[in-house]
């Protein structure tokens, strides 16, 4: 039997790490077909312009030439229900169905599931509020399509939601489609960009800093969602915390960027239990795992990879040399772990200052004439 394992996602490296943990073949496509990409996939096709159209045509391609057990989306393709469901009947999916994801990343109907549910969620309207202090939400991954919102006419479809201030958790979690079978939390940090992108993801750490009866109330909303939606995978249910408990943001119905950080808590990694728990077989027990963060590196102006630059073992997601980066599009990912959170986010603040620093005087300011 094929051990191929087609993976979908904006960027694909996490998934293909992780399945070359559970012992499959990985096929990706992806945005970026990065060094480690490609190194891990047993095939790879880059698909610049991430749209419907173009991903699944990547990926008859790769079905059409490798036949895969089947495939598992991440971040970004859980925005085109259309594709999943048109996959779906091509190829087994391992994850939640399209009916599912539509429910998740329509805003309205999310929300409508919240009020069903009794779950609690920041103020959100849908036509543009008359006071300050709103955020304008409209799709994109990675707080792509999050900005404050300063007024004038409506850009799009997207909706509006009340600021709140502290830091935005995720509860990671996995289920089988009847039961929530494991948890953990983790902490997201994001980077005020410019103007049009305040909200970019620029990483986590695997520890939630709350009490214990607030993280309760959080594992006990992601159990209403689980038996609700029958929910399959690995998932992440972003929240915040206001005077009363925790207030959702969103569930993301598939395996998240931050599955890095609890991939070695089961012996066939992240996925490989995704995989499972989505087969409906018993749930895989899990490990602790130590305190392990990442941090995503942006472009600060436009620039090309001198071909001399080496990059540290902590780095991920690593450009080829020569590879042209567009100003505030990702470098690289890098990663550190330690005993504490205190000290793993002193490692990835002192070694992102210093990539920062050394990555500009090994790159090339110009104009992509490509």
């Amino acid at each position: 039997m094929t051990s191929n394992l087609l993976i979908l996602a904006h960027s694909g490296r996490m998934l293909a790490a992780s399945a070359r943990r559970a012992g499959y073949v990985p096929l990706v496509v992806d945005r970026f077909a990065d060094l480690d990409t490609r190194r891990l996939a047993g095939d790879c096709i880059r698909v610049a312009d991430f749209r419907p159209r173009a991903v699944l045509a990547a990926a008859l391609n790769l079905i059409g030439r490798h036949q895969p057990l089947g495939w598992v989306y991440g971040a970004g393709v859980d925005a085109m229900p259309d594709l999943v469901q048109r996959l779906s009947s091509l190829c087994p999916l391992f994850g939640n169905d399209a009916a599912v994801v539509r429910r998740c990343v329509d805003p309205r109907q999310f929300f409508a599931l919240l009020d069903h549910l009794g779950i609690p969620y920041p103020p959100t309207r849908w036509e543009p509020p008359t006071t300050s202090g709103w955020l304008y939400k409209e799709g994109g991954c990675g707080g792509m399509g999050v900005r404050m919102w300063r007024g004038g006419r409506q850009p799009g479809s997207g909706y509006f939601q009340r600021r709140m201030p502290g830091p935005v958790f995720t509860l990671a979690f996995l289920a089988d489609g009847e039961r929530l079978c494991w948890h953990g939390f983790n902490t997201l940090y994001h980077r005020p960009y410019n103007d049009c992108l305040p909200f970019l993801f620029a990483g986590a750490v695997n520890r939630g800093r709350m009490p214990r009866r607030l993280a309760e109330q959080a594992v006990a909303m992601a159990r209403k969602l689980v038996g609700t939606l029958g929910l399959r995978g690995m998932h992440g249910l972003d929240f915040m915390l206001d005077g009363q408990g925790p207030v959702v943001l969103e569930l993301n119905p598939r395996p998240g960027a931050a599955l890095a950080l609890w991939d070695t808590a089961w012996p066939v990694g992240g996925l490989g239990a995704h995989v499972a728990a989505c087969r409906g077989g018993p749930a895989l027990p899990a490990r602790p795992v130590t305190v392990t963060g990442m941090r995503i590196v942006y472009a600060a102006r436009s620039c090309r990879v001198d071909r001399s630059w080496r990059w540290p073992r902590w780095c991920r997601d690593l450009p080829g040399p020569g590879a042209w980066i567009g100003q505030g599009a990702p470098i690289c990912t890098i990663f550190a772990s330690g005993a504490t959170v205190r000290q793993v986010e002193e490692s990835l603040r002192r070694r992102l200052g210093w990539l920062e620093r050394q990555f500009q005087n090994h790159c090339r300011t110009e104009v992509e004439t490509e």
